[in-house]
């Protein structure tokens, strides 16, 4: 084959390879994954922030996280609109480009030596492997910032490569582009300069001298990579503990502990990670196959093949370049917690992509080639077709575990969170005047503000143990509510609000009924009253109706549990919490009057009182646990509001019962207690 011919057909051959990496990563993506999840949906936040003007450096939201991959999301919402695709194929479009950045840094690695195999087919095994990589695919479908790393890990070990090969300065030069840009991009691109510093190292041991074009190159090369970080420098230098608050909340090892157990957890961590390349992956059911190693068996076997090959031949650059790249780019991985380790060690992917290219050809490159007797080409075929066997199952097996297995899982409507995201999509529906409450989803999901088109008024809250509705309606007003969640809500307001209809039964793509919305028209009055109605008011601004105690007989260790009605009078910038005592005649031993005590915010925290609205009503279900050997007696249950951690109470105004302090007496129960 002629050199013409031998580049024409690696050109088609990478085209090909490309071809099947879209395939894989195309694919079914209108809906697998299901939806987008919290973090792809913040993603989806931080791109429309970017199109309404803002030029963020670095997004201090979600635990901190570096800007890029929500500029290439906002550049795909111009295209085709706000929404999950976008960000689906915003990562895709990344992991696309990443098959010929691999095959690059590949074809540039493997062009070191004499050898004909490696030079000729490394690259494109290596791309081929990627295109079909089950752990690649995988994070490229998820959609998070971290795919990006892989691709700006290959294209800058590419050009520092290719600038040691040839001696040019425009190659440092863009390594260093390639190096500070990647700083925006994910975490784990704050370890590619020790890479590189190493590689510099290993270049000037090899060649006995670290040269003054050699310092020269190095200073290029970090000079322009620090130039294009500067902003992002200023950042952290302008914010701090901000740059990496995300780091620092998932580092796995404790300080207070011992060094000897620190160790220990670091060396048990490390297992772990070498694990799940070739044994037990991740177990999150999100992100993989509870279980499944980011290589199956055939991968596997040359993943140690090559590490073996790579230890046995380290005194060679790039043999050695390969176990710096997937040591270091695997340590977060053993560092952090609280995350997937396949996603920590990002980074490491290529580097162990070239590590199973490396041994899967060195045979065919170091030893087949140099028999010459005549047994030795039909081992050849032999091992030809085996490796071709081995590619294939590959193909196979990261299209069935993925599209066939794990796609077809029921559970990943829950795991990305669809419901949230219909929901949504159902509000961004309604008119921007219409009053709308939501019970259970918190109101503050990246998904739900996402594709509501980030409306700001919903009204969430946890309906399982309490009810908000106005007293009565200005506007039309919708009642987003998951039954599987929220009984209390839905038997309710039929109650409550008989005016009203259920007018959307809201279901999911697999034939699952996931949230109902009920409407009330405007002007409509709630009917309501408390069991036993009392008038109190707290400083103007929230006034007690009254409340339902259904059981009024009880014993030591019964819990009492009590509705408690609220009026908004005003609305409020200050969080309150509501104590509930029972209280009884002193405590011969310590004087105390107060026997039992339940203390929580409104709502358990869902609607605190900085939410609620003038006219409102809360219904809020609140127990008391009646300690056990309780004197039997007649007790009164008091209750109030106070502020925290100050701890000073709100006052009454006014009460039509009986007040003590800042607490209204609600009541007397009796209690058969103990003698």
């Amino acid at each position: 084959m002629t050199l013409s011919r031998r580049l024409l057909f690696n050109r088609l051959l990478i085209v090909g390879i490309i071809l099947i990496g879209v395939f894989f990563r195309l694919h079914q993506i209108t809906h697998l994954p299901p939806g987008d999840g919290f973090d792809p949906a913040y993603y989806g936040l931080d791109a429309l922030r970017i199109l309404d003007g803002e030029w963020p450096i670095y997004l201090a939201t979600n635990y901190g996280r570096e800007p890029m991959f929500s500029y290439l999301v906002a550049v795909l919402f111009l295209a085709l609109g706000p929404g999950t695709l976008a960000i689906h194929l915003a990562s895709a479009f990344v992991a696309i480009l990443t098959i010929p950045a691999v095959y690059l840094v590949a074809d540039e690695l493997f062009k070191v030596g004499k050898g004909g195999f490696l030079r000729q087919y490394g690259g494109p095994l290596a791309a081929l492997i990627l295109a079909l990589s089950y752990w690649h695919l995988t994070w490229s479908r998820f959609s998070v910032r971290a795919i990006l790393i892989p691709l700006f890990v290959s294209a800058t070990i590419f050009f520092l490569l290719r600038g040691f090969r040839k001696g040019g300065s425009r190659e440092f030069a863009a390594a260093g582009v390639f190096l500070g840009l990647s700083l925006y991009t994910y975490q784990l691109a704050q370890l590619l300069p020790l890479i590189i510093l190493l590689a510099f190292l290993y270049h000037a041991v090899r060649r006995r001298a670290f040269t003054r074009q050699d310092r020269r190159r190095l200073l290029l090369l970090f000079g322009i990579a620090i130039l294009l970080c500067l902003p992002l420098a200023y950042y952290a230098y302008t914010h701090p503990g901000v740059f990496n608050q995300r780091i620092s909340a998932v580092y796995v090892v404790d300080e207070s502990t011992s060094l000897l157990a620190q160790i220990r957890l670091l060396l048990q961590r490390g297992w772990q990670v070498l694990l799940m390349f070739v044994i037990e992956g991740d177990s999150d059911e999100m992100i993989n196959l509870p279980g499944r190693p980011v290589f199956n068996p055939f991968l596997a076997l040359f993943f140690v093949a090559g590490i073996l090959l790579a230890l046995w031949r380290w005194r060679r650059p790039r043999y050695l370049l390969l176990l710096t790249w997937l040591a270091i780019m695997s340590a977060p991985a053993v560092l952090a917690d609280q995350a997937a380790m396949s996603k920590r060690s990002l980074g490491a992917l290529p580097g162990a992509i070239l590590l199973i290219t490396l041994a899967i050809l060195w045979p065919i490159e170091n030893w087949f080639s140099r028999r010459r007797r005549p047994w030795a080409k039909w081992a050849l075929g032999l091992y030809v077709t085996i490796i071709a066997g081995g590619v294939l199952f590959t193909a196979y097996r990261t299209y069935h575990d993925y599209f066939i297995d794990w796609g077809s899982r029921p559970a990943l409507y829950t795991h990305y969170q669809v419901g949230v995201k219909e929901i949504g999509q159902y509000i961004a529906t309604l008119p921007p005047e219409e009053t709308v409450y939501l019970s259970p989803t918190w109101g503050e999901h990246a998904s739900l503000r996402l594709h509501s088109g980030r409306r700001d008024d919903i009204r969430a809250y946890n309906g399982r143990n309490c009810l908000v509705f106005p007293q009565e309606t200005k506007t039309k007003t919708t009642y987003v509510v998951v039954p599987a969640e929220d009984q209390n809500t839905l038997s309710l307001l039929p109650r409550y609000f008989p005016q009203g209809q259920t007018i959307y039964e809201g279901v999911l793509a697999n034939g699952a009924h996931y949230f109902t919305a009920y409407t009330i028209p405007a002007y409509a009055g709630a009917h309501f009253s408390p069991q036993y109605p009392l008038k109190a008011n707290w400083d103007n601004q929230i006034q007690l109706l009254g409340y339902d105690l259904e059981e009024t007989n009880f014993v030591d260790g019964d819990t009492i549990t009590l509705n408690l009605y609220y009026r908004t009078l005003e609305e409020m910038s200050q969080d309150y919490t509501v104590f509930i005592h029972l209280r009884g005649q002193p405590d011969p031993a310590s004087g105390n009057v107060v026997y039992g005590q339940s203390d929580r915010e409104p709502c358990f925290r869902s609607y605190p009182t900085s939410s609620w609205q003038s006219g409102e009503v809360i219904r809020d279900t609140f127990t008391l646990t009646i300690p056990p050997e309780t004197r039997a007696g007649t007790y009164q249950l008091a209750t109030g509001f106070y502020s925290w951690p100050e701890l000073t109470r709100l006052p009454l105004v006014d009460t039509a019962g009986a007040a003590d302090g800042e607490a209204v007496i609600l009541g007397e129960v009796p209690i058969v207690g103990s003698p």
